[in-house]
């Protein structure tokens, strides 16, 4: 550090021989001048000096820091601290300070770079000053540096040593007064203490003490400067805390590493240890110095070495590559271990010049994810296979079968009853069921049977190895007899009925050609239509077989063939899609008005669901309702319909209409829930509908089955303002006495009565006497069914209350109804004929049969999906060179794109075409006619032509002409014949039988 004084007269600048040694010069080569000493500055620093030369004319002190560029181009940093003094004429102001290289600290700065900013803080902030004590005297001097770095004014220091003395930190003064004894010396020394300023800060000081001694040795003067080193200490301090951090940190991450269960091992291109971590002694088990030098794959097991070399021989050939794995390492326990490896290329790193692996214990983890597998694949009760697990199986049996010449059968076994048992009597005893059955089963099939639960109440059986198809069927049988035995469950002893529907491997040739479009259930594995799964074939036809088995009863079974019913088609598809129907928002509520048939007004409607289908269009209730009994999604289903109409209601009141009452039909499932009463008096609540205009209808059956909770829930609801309706009566199974026990607001005769009023006699006696009942006991009735005039004769003539029916208004949808809604009133419609103008505006001659040619139908395209789906019988009425007119039992939806193929016997020969359904008739329920449009080029034409022409001969010369498949039966009785409806499971017998 060098000291300088500028002379403002002579505007000259002296320097101590240090600032020489600073700036690199000889006295002689600085003339003093100004100009001199900005050319040293570095150019970029020059306002420094001239800020200088501001705080020299308004008489401030300076402390500035700035760069000068010497003579061999090197460039230096320099403080510059000074302050004004008066010049001796009085009226200039010199300028006096010192110089400090700095270089080093800048240096120290840029090395340090994380508190850099801090060090630069500290550097700009240091301060030294002098100081002179007279011993002798008891008179210290201090310049003013000094007393800035205590804190204090000229005026404010009293000059004493005891002054000085009070301004140490008290814990800090006996380093003052301890260095004034003993043996004194004359050689400078350094003292380190802390100072308190007055408003109570603590600054660290570093102060350099010089004695001078008198003749007797004592302490005549003292000497000393005195330096601010608050910052500088600051960072020792921070600097000590940090490397302890890192010590820290260093420690803890040997420790981890060690205790982390991770090994390093390093190893040559040829597989020889060179390094390992001893972590190996823990994670493996293995001392370290054992392993080095060794092969890595001598440890481990030939299969397992093998896929270590293999990852091992990846990164050799891709050295960017890092290869992942898993492999099982025996040790020298009986316990495997796995262990997570990663492997990366290092052979041209000069320090560690191998491959390096990573590896740790993840065995928790592998027997974690096997205990999930195991809870995702196999059922937790049973610990039989899942519907997934099965697939893997069954696959597996299906290429052992190919491999051996042999043949297997896949059996669905579906019982009854389990929904209902779970929430009648608890998951426990149905637990226990299963428990029992799958028991029972293992007993008669043996250990070695593969048997899955597929579904709640549903499980596959595979059978194989037997001679032929009379062995598998005996031993069908056989599994169904095994059922007719009870289960006994605590107190309770259950008769399930069970049904079977059993595919066939190999599967047969015709029935591979069926379209595979749709996953039977959610869990199905995903494939492409063109590569059609055996697996899933075998599902499916099981399942296909198992529907054709409920049709004929309980405990039946039915074996896949592939003359495939397309109703049976539709229910299989309607019972995999109806699972997430609700989820799709495919439901929708049509209404049907009831009429007061005296004057034509609306007293109610009746809430009917529809489900439109993306293949089938609208379907009816009698299609799905009884599937989703089957399922339990009847719940669902009932529970979003109340709110649904719950919501038209409320719309209707605030469009102004009078308050309508609205129907709707519950069935045995939503009836047998515990709180059946409380979930509809909620949903009414939230919607905000007063509970009169609810009415609930009840079948005959349900209330005769558990007649106590009828009772209990018809008084509840009724307390309430709802109503009751009593469905479908005069079908149920007792006579009209028991309409004393149960207080019902409403009957709902059964359209089987009215139908039959013209013809029958007896029906119309038993009519007449149903709606005289219903007034003496002041029930009003609504009779269901009225479709012709000759049935609203009948009723008016007998004054009957109310009815509906298709002469009135069939159900219509949310936006018909309200235009209905808001006339108030229903009018019977007119009769409706539309055969001339049909038949006037077709192309082509139609050859009408005198009686219904039996066809065989198939569906070859859905939409956009190829199909093969047949064969279902239809009748034709009429047939030209255009089209056909056909009768079926089946709802082909015009708004679909249904491609369908007909074949029928006529004339001795077989006559095929194809066709399209462009028009339809709704006959009645569960009929309906279609005219048909051909699909054929003009050559398919001339030949149909010619072959109609000739029947049509023949017809003219024989009017008894049977050359065909004809039948004499009417619509109705042929297909009732045919097929009858789908049997529906009734649960409501459950409770009665098995209880």
């Amino acid at each position: 550090m060098g000291s300088w004084k500028y002379n403002a007269v002579k505007n000259e600048i002296f320097w101590s021989d240090e600032i020489y040694r600073i700036y690199d010069l000889k006295p002689e080569e600085f003339g003093g001048t100004v100009i001199e000493l900005m050319d040293f500055t570095y150019p970029e620093d020059r306002e420094v000096l001239a800020e200088l030369t501001r705080k020299r004319l308004a008489r401030e002190k300076f402390d500035l820091q700035y760069r000068i560029q010497l003579r061999n181009g090197t460039t230096k940093y320099v403080r510059l601290v000074g302050e004004p003094i008066n010049n001796k004429d009085g009226l200039n102001t010199d300028l006096v300070g010192t110089i400090q290289d700095i270089s080093d600290i800048k240096k120290l700065e840029n090395e340090i770079g994380f508190i850099k900013k801090n060090l630069e803080q500290a550097q700009r902030l240091a301060k030294i000053g002098s100081w002179e004590m007279d011993a002798v005297l008891d008179q210290n001097y201090m310049s003013a540096e000094a007393l800035r770095i205590f804190g204090i004014t000229e005026s404010e220091f009293k000059g004493t040593f005891d002054d000085f003395l009070s301004r140490v930190h008290p814990e800090d003064r006996s380093i003052i007064t301890d260095s004034t004894f003993g043996d004194l010396s004359e050689e400078p020394f350094e003292l380190a203490f802390r100072v308190i300023h007055k408003d109570g800060s603590i600054r660290d000081v570093f102060q350099i003490v010089e004695f001078r001694l008198d003749s007797a040795g004592q302490i005549a003067h003292v000497y000393g400067t005195i330096q601010d080193v608050s910052e500088k200490k600051a960072y020792e301090r921070a600097i000590a805390s940090k490397q302890l951090e890192i010590e820290k940190i260093s420690q803890r991450s040997r420790i981890l590493v060690q205790e982390s269960g991770v090994v390093f091992a390093i190893i040559s291109e040829a597989g020889i240890i060179s390094y390992i971590s001893d972590t190996a002694r823990k994670v493996i088990s293995y001392h370290p110095g054992r392993m080095k030098g060794r092969l890595i794959y001598d440890f481990y097991e030939p299969d397992q070495a093998e896929v270590l070399k293999a990852m091992i021989d990846t990164v050799i050939a891709e050295p960017e590559q890092v290869q992942t794995g898993v492999i099982s390492f025996a040790g020298q326990t009986d316990k495997a271990i796995y262990l997570e490896v990663h492997v990366r290329n290092f052979l041209s790193h000069p320090t560690i010049a191998g491959l390096v692996l990573d590896f740790r214990d993840i065995t928790n983890r592998i027997v974690m994810q096997k205990k999930i597998e195991k809870l995702a694949n196999y059922d937790e009760i049973t610990a039989l296979p899942k519907a997934s697990q099965l697939r893997k199986e069954l696959a597996e049996k299906c290429r052992q079968a190919n491999l051996k010449k042999s043949s297997l059968v896949l059996l669905m076994l579906d019982f009854e009853g389990f929904k209902e048992i779970n929430d009648s009597l608890g998951h426990r005893v149905g637990q226990q069921l299963i428990v029992q059955l799958v028991m029972r089963l293992r007993g008669l099939l043996g250990k070695d049977t593969l048997i899955s639960r597929y579904s709640e109440d549903q499980f596959a059986i595979v059978i194989e190895g037997l001679i032929n198809l009379d062995a598998y069927q005996a031993r069908v049988a056989e599994i169904i007899d095994f059922f007719y035995r009870s289960f006994k469950i605590e107190v309770y002893e259950f008769n399930i009925n069970v049904n079977v529907g059993v595919s066939v491997y190999p599967l047969e040739v015709e029935a591979q050609e069926l379209s595979m479009d749709e996953p039977l259930s959610d869990d199905d594995i995903s494939r492409t239509p063109d590569e059609p799964d055996e697996v899933e074939q075998l599902i499916r036809y099981a399942n296909i077989a198992l529907i054709w088995s409920k049709k004929e009863g309980h405990n039946r079974y039915q074996f896949y063939s592939s003359e495939l019913n397309i109703q049976n088609y539709k229910q299989l598809q309607l019972r995999h899609d109806l699972r997430m129907a609700l989820k799709r928002n495919q439901f929708m509520v049509f209404y049907q008005p009831i009429v007061r048939i005296k004057t034509n007004d609306i007293l109610a409607i009746e809430a009917l669901s529809r489900w439109n289908h993306p293949d089938w269009g609208i379907v009816s209730p009698d299609e799905f309702i009884f599937l989703a009994e089957e399922t339990g999604a009847i719940v669902e289903m009932g529970k979003w319909m109340l709110k649904k109409i719950c919501d038209d209601h409320r719309y209707w009141l605030q469009k102004g209409y009078p308050p309508v009452y609205i129907s709707l039909n519950f069935s045995s499932i939503q009836f047998y829930e515990r709180n059946f009463v409380e979930n509809i008096q909620d949903i009414l609540a939230e919607y905000e509908v007063d509970p009169k205009y609810l009415i609930v209808e009840l079948t005959e059956s349900l209330l005769v089955e558990d007649s106590q909770k009828a009772i209990d829930d018809i008084k509840k609801l009724q307390a309430v303002g709802i109503k009751v309706a009593l469905d479908d009566f005069g079908t149920g199974y007792s006579s009209l006495g028991y309409l004393n026990h149960f207080n019902v607001d409403i009957i709902k005769m059964d359209a089987s009565f009215i139908r039959n009023v013209m013809l029958d006699s007896k029906t119309a006696i038993i009519a007449q006497a149903i709606i005289n009942l219903t007034k003496a006991l002041h029930i009003k009735l609504v009779t269901e069914g009225i479709e012709n005039w000759d049935h609203l004769a009948f009723l008016k003539e007998n004054n009957c209350f109310s009815g509906q029916g298709y002469l009135y208004s069939r159900p219509v949808p949310f936006l018909k109804i309200d235009e209905l809604l808001e006339k108030g009133k229903c009018r019977p419609l007119l009769s409706r004929t539309t055969a001339k103008s049909q038949v006037e505006r077709r192309k082509y001659f139609r050859q009408r049969f005198r009686n219904f040619l039996i066809t065989e139908l198939t569906i070859l395209r859905i939409n956009d999906k190829q199909m093969h789906v047949g064969n279902s019988r239809v009748l034709v009425k009429d047939i030209g060179p255009g089209g056909l007119c056909f009768i079926s039992n089946i709802q082909f939806p015009l708004e679909r794109d249904f491609t369908l193929r007909f074949a029928a016997t006529l004339m001795g020969g077989e006559m095929t075409a194809i066709g399209t359904p462009v028009r339809v008739a709704e006959l009645s329920e569960s009929l309906f006619e279609y005219g048909v449009k051909f699909m054929m080029d003009e050559q398919e034409s001339e030949e149909l032509t010619r072959r109609l022409y000739e029947l049509q001969v023949k017809m003219k010369k024989n009017i008894l002409f049977a050359d065909g498949n004809f039948t004499d039966k009417t619509a109705e009785d042929y297909f009732d014949e045919l097929t009858g409806r789908p049997a529906k499971v009734d649960f409501s017998q459950y409770r009665k039988n098995h209880f």
